[in-house]
């Protein structure tokens, strides 16, 4: 059995330095206006088919954003893979199994529980895993 029972991709997340993203301007979408401020100090914008894209942003200095796009600069931030299992429990069997996680289990832009796997744990790629089904938000 695999140790992540990912389900579906649920979104991918792209790093910007503000909503003006040039992938949202190509499919004519407003993220200035459309935007969810997080606790974290990063602005999320959900676009693109089926909500299936992400652009976050930073929403004030010194975002976990800002640090990404000083390393890398705009472009590929996260992928985000649905589960149908708590994620409580599946982050203890991640701790179990030695996988570095970035935080704990949060609220997602659009009220699920997330988990961040560290790109240490996972080849390089930030994954946020996500419970259930994507909802409008």
């Amino acid at each position: 059995m695999a140790l992540l029972p990912a389900r579906a991709v649920d979104h991918v997340g792209i790093a910007a330095p503000d909503p003006e993203s040039p992938l949202a301007r190509l499919l004519g979408c407003d993220l200035a206006a459309a935007g969810k401020a997080m606790p974290s100090g990063v602005t999320v914008g959900r676009f693109g088919p089926a909500g299936g894209l992400e652009l976050v942003w930073p929403g004030r200095p010194g975002t976990p954003v800002d640090g990404f796009l000083a390393r890398r600069g705009p472009g590929l931030h996260h992928v985000a893979l649905r589960v149908e299992v708590a994620l409580e429990r599946l982050r203890d069997e991640l701790r179990a199994a030695g996988v570095e996680l970035v935080g704990d289990v949060d609220v997602s832009s659009d009220g699920r529980p997330c988990l961040f796997l560290h790109p240490r744990s996972t080849g390089g790629v930030l994954v946020e895993l996500v419970e259930g089904e994507r909802r409008n938000g």
